[in-house]
């Protein structure tokens, strides 16, 4: 075998290009972008160090053999050709993965079944010695890809993935990978910050792993330090010389970096639950001098560095999958972009999310946008640089007034505060003082918001007499009464109702978006109800039973009130509630 192998090293969809970066920063040669995937050529310290420094990679793949493949003989043939003696003991346990169709194989798991068949058979003694099939931990594991008729046949250096650094065990409901997490952060510029000494703060930290992440980085520590395991551990190919001294100099960095002063860098998390599983996942990465995490609200968050330093705000806001989250959600992004303008003046922001809509609601514009995909959804990383020249209040403004608002903000801060951040103060104990409660305030509504707002309150006004009257507290508030804001809106006693009815293809989506977002800025302020007590709903046409399906399955009950008869509605398992407010003449005169 020659000095150099060729390699494939797996990553997420739409890490390519940085993960081409990264692998030829570190040795990789003629190195080319696949789907998912890059290739090039190295030698094993090059493939060592891959797995050891590599952020982004989930797998590192040495290539055996590659060869072409007409049907499953061929693939039969082309693996039992390999000398494999030179890569396991013939009692070993091996563990096969397949992938990709065609030339005679369907079936992946028949594929796979076909590769083991043709090793066990390689190393087959006349003693009846035979490898056998560990799938969770075996000595080796083979990966065999097919595609367009040839048949590429590697071993894994890897072994488990390589986004599982080890620290984190416990996780939240929606977890980003580490890898995917590590992405971000260099996407974001944190690699330069943190050399410049920049601080880190994550107001939606759920279990850390941005925070960790970022942590490693700023103190040189290889992500897969730590890992007990490997692909190479019992592979009869490896080399522990050339890995001792790669893994001892990684360590001598490690130690390096860590005693170096920390940087600060705090998470924030609304959910109590999710706290001490953070600490935990800090603490067995070795980082718990490093991050220090609280619980908080994002509309209270306000980071407050111990040097008048700039940072970087990353976090990764929900989505809203569930039936009527999206009034919930506009207020948290709203509450995020009102936090940066108020408390992160000439911060840089990285907001990861899979709803951008929503991310066009926080006031502020981004200077750059990526695309991500987090699984199989599509995502986008807006960046942001949190000065007045990129608020959005909705007019123009000349470099002179810019340059005016830019003053009037920094000079809002308090006296004994430079912009960008708050000194955090700490007691004789050394623990950090609790910070002034943060004033949460109403987010801004736009022109159109404010004009919807306006109607909803002079509707509710001109019902009053009539609601007090019969007694009822259902009832509906408003019906498209405004032809740019197409929706229904009900009062449920304290729950709020809105079914969207679809705009005509007529209609540009993104400005019926952006009408309803503004809508739904408005509605908890001119009705004064909670934001978590509006429920969201999309209207189109439809037929037979296709309108009474089921879409959600919560199960929840709200008592209301009609002609002093209580009646128990269901607001988001259906697109109707069961009680129909245009039936309540006829239910009235049944009463009587």
């Amino acid at each position: 075998m020659s000095d150099r192998y060729e390699f494939f090293l797996t990553c997420p969809k739409g890490l390519e290009g940085l993960l081409l970066e990264e692998a030829t920063g570190l040795g990789l040669e003629e190195a080319r972008e696949h789907t998912s995937a890059i290739r090039g050529m190295a030698t094993m310290e090059t493939a060592y160090r891959l797995c050891l420094w590599s952020r982004l990679a989930n797998r590192v793949l040495l290539v055996l053999k590659r060869f072409p493949m007409k049907d499953a003989e061929d693939l039969y043939h082309g693996v039992l050709d390999i000398e494999w003696q030179d890569h396991m003991v013939p009692d070993g346990t091996l563990a096969v993965e397949f992938s990709g169709h065609g030339s005679g194989i369907d079936n992946t798991h028949f594929g796979a079944l076909k590769v083991k068949d043709a090793i066990v058979d390689k190393l087959r003694t006349p003693s009846g010695e035979r490898p056998s099939i560990d799938k969770i931990s075996p000595d080796i594991r083979i990966h065999l890809r097919l595609d367009r008729g040839e048949a590429i046949l590697s071993l894994d250096l890897s072994g488990s993935s390589l986004h599982q650094r080890g620290y984190r065990l416990q996780q939240g409901a929606a977890p980003l990978k580490e890898n995917l997490a590590a992405a971000i952060l260099i996407r974001a510029g944190w690699p330069r910050m943190a050399a410049e000494g920049a601080a880190l703060a994550d107001p939606m930290c759920g279990v850390g792993t941005f925070l960790v992440e970022g942590a490693m980085i700023a103190a040189d520590m290889a992500p897969n330090l730590n890992r007990i395991h490997w692909g190479f551990d019992a592979w009869l190919g490896h080399v522990p010389a050339i890995w001792k001294k790669l893994h001892e100099e990684a360590t001598a960095r490690a130690e390096a970096g860590m005693a170096k002063p920390p940087l600060w860098i705090r998470g924030y998390e609304a959910d109590p639950r999710l706290i001490q599983p953070a600490r935990n996942n800090i603490e067995r990465a070795g980082l718990s001098h490093w991050i220090k995490i609280y619980q908080g609200e994002v509309a209270t968050f306000e980071p407050r560095p111990d040097q008048n330093q700039k940072g970087l705000v990353i976090c990764n806001p929900p989505y809203g999958e569930r039936l009527g989250d999206e009034a919930s959600l506009l207020y948290l992004y709203q509450n995020l972009g009102e936090r940066l303008r108020q408390a992160c003046l000439n911060w840089e922001a990285a907001v990861f999310t899979g709803a951008p809509d929503l991310g066009k609601r926080m006031g502020i514009r981004s200077h750059k946008q990526y695309s991500f995909w987090n699984g199989a959804l599509p995502c986008k990383l807006l960046l942001i640089k949190v000065v007045p020249d990129q608020f959005v209040t909705g007019e123009r403004r000349t470099p002179e007034q810019r340059q005016a608002e830019r003053e009037q903000v920094e000079s809002d801060l308090p006296s004994n505060i430079e912009a960008p951040g708050k000194y955090e103060k700490f007691n004789k104990n050394g623990n950090p003082i609790k910070p002034a409660p943060v004033v949460i305030e109403q987010p801004r509504l736009s022109e159109g918001g404010q004009m919807f707002a306006n109607r909803l309150q002079k509707n509710l006004k001109a019902l009053g007499k009539w609601v007090k009257r019969e007694g009822i507290d259902c009832y509906r508030v408003y019906d498209a009464d405004m032809p740019e804001y197409s929706m229904a809106i009900d009062l449920y006693h304290d729950w709020v109702h809105v079914q969207e009815y679809v705009a005509p293809k007529s209609i540009d989506p993104e400005k019926a978006s952006a009408r309803m977002f503004d809508a739904l800025a408005a509605i908890p302020q001119a009705l004064n109800i909670d934001k978590s007590r509006v429920i969201v709903k999309r209207r189109e046409r439809q037929s037979g039973t296709k309108q009474y399906e089921r879409q959600s399955a919560q199960g929840k009950f709200t008592e209301v009130n009609e002609g002093g008869v209580k009646l128990l509605v269901n607001l988001t398992d259906y697109l109707d509630t069961g009680l129909f407010l245009d039936h309540r003449p006829m239910r009235m005169r049944i009463q009587k």
